[in-house]
C-alpha cells in the first residue's frame, strides 16, 4: 500500500471512482453537520467582457469558512497567459498555508454556478487530490436556499475548519504533466490528426462564432480561427445558460457523441484561456472518458501568434471518424 495511503479510511482511497459533482442538498448536509478534514474552496472568475473581479465579489459576499483561490495568483505568472497552472512550489505554498492536505474533501465552488469550479477542481486533481468535488450551482445555488453569506471574509477557512489532528498532513503535491499540453506538443499533434495518423482528438470549448471566426475574439491582440482539426463543443452546451448548472447526463451524451467524439480516444481540451476547457474535461470524466488533457494556453497562446505554414489542407472538422479501440 502506498503510504500516503497510509491512515485514510477505504471510503476517501475508493473516492477517485465517485462521481465529482456535488449537489446542494448534500453540501448542505455536510456544512449543518460541521464535518472533519472538509475544505471548501471559493474560486470565483468571471467571462472577460464581465467586468466584475474575482477577489472584489469574494470579500463582497461568499459561504463562511471559504478559502478563497485566487486563478490568477495561484498560477504561474512568468507564463505571459492568464491563469497558467501553478508552479508545485507556488500550488504547495498556498495548499500549506491553508492547511488544504491531499486527503482532505476538497469542495470547490464559484459564483456564476458552474463557470470557473472546474478548473479549480482540474487543477487540484493535476496535483494529485484525492477527493476534489465541484458544487454544482455554486454560491447562487446556496444562497437560493436560504443559506447565509459573509462579507469581508479573510478567505482562509476561518468558520469551517475543522481537521482532525490525528490525520496525517499530506502536501507532498505534484503536477502531473503528462495530462498538460503545452504549444510544442500541439504543433507535434496537430498535423498528426489532420493526417489521420492518430485518433487523438482536440476540443475548443469557446463559443461557435468565436470558433469559426465570425466574430473577433473579447481579447485584444488575437486572431480568429481555431486549431486546425480541433472539434467545437461550446460550453454552454455542457452547462445550462439559465441555470448556470451542468446539464444532465444524457445531455452531455448527446453534446460529445452528436460531433463524433470518442470517449476511448486522447481527448485534449482547450478554449480561450484554459478555463471553459475544464468544463468539457469534467463532463468527459463523469461520461467516463480516461485520456484527458488540457492545453493550458489555449486561444490565448495559439491565437498570438500567426499559424504556422502546414503542409496539409487545413480545413474545419466536425466529426472524427477514427477509431481509437
Amino acid at each position: 500500500i502506498n503510504a500516503e495511503y497510509m491512515g485514510i479510511s477505504l471510503e476517501a482511497i475508493m473516492v477517485e471512482a465517485s462521481d465529482p459533482l456535488m449537489n446542494i442538498g448534500d453540501f448542505e448536509k455536510i456544512y449543518a453537520n460541521k464535518e472533519k478534514n472538509v475544505r471548501i474552496i471559493d474560486c470565483c472568475y468571471f467571462p472577460p467582457k464581465d467586468p466584475r473581479v474575482p477577489d472584489v465579489e469574494f470579500k463582497k459576499e461568499s459561504i463562511p469558512g471559504a478559502i478563497f483561490f485566487h486563478l490568477d495568483k495561484i498560477a504561474d505568472t512568468t507564463i505571459p497567459y492568464p491563469h497558467m497552472l501553478p508552479t508545485n512550489e507556488t500550488f504547495i505554498e498556498f495548499t500549506k498555508k491553508y492547511k488544504i492536505r491531499k486527503t482532505d474533501l476538497i469542495i470547490c465552488y464559484d459564483h456564476l454556478g458552474f463557470f470557473s469550479s472546474p478548473r479549480c477542481w482540474f487543477t487540484f486533481k493535476l496535483f494529485g487530490a484525492f477527493n476534489v468535488k465541484v458544487l454544482d450551482g455554486g454560491l447562487a445555488a446556496w444562497k437560493k436556499r436560504g443559506n447565509p453569506v459573509v462579507s469581508d471574509s479573510p478567505g482562509d477557512g476561518t468558520g469551517f475548519s475543522f481537521l482532525d489532528p490525528d490525520k496525517p498532513d499530506s502536501f507532498s503535491y505534484t503536477l502531473d504533466k503528462s495530462a498538460v499540453f503545452d504549444l510544442k506538443s500541439i504543433y507535434d499533434i496537430v498535423p498528426k490528426i489532420n493526417a489521420k495518423a492518430v485518433s487523438d482528438i482536440i476540443l475548443d470549448a469557446r463559443a461557435a462564432d468565436r470558433f469559426t471566426g465570425a466574430v473577433d475574439e473579447p481579447r485584444p491582440g488575437l486572431r480568429r480561427g481555431n486549431i486546425p482539426g480541433s472539434i467545437n463543443v461550446p460550453f454552454f452546451e455542457i452547462v445550462d445558460a439559465k441555470t448556470w448548472t451542468i446539464k444532465s447526463m444524457e445531455e452531455l451524451k448527446v453534446a460529445f457523441s452528436s460531433r463524433g467524439v470518442d470517449l476511448e480516444c486522447r481527448i485534449i481540451c482547450s478554449c480561450g484561456t484554459g478555463m471553459t476547457a475544464c468544463i468539457q474535461l469534467f463532463a468527459l470524466h463523469r461520461l467516463g472518458a480516461k485520456k484527458l488533457a488540457l492545453y493550458d494556453g489555449s486561444w490565448a497562446e495559439y491565437g498570438l501568434i500567426p499559424e504556422p505554414k502546414w503542409d496539409f489542407l487545413a480545413t474545419k472538422i466536425t466529426k472524427q471518424s477514427i477509431s481509437c479501440t
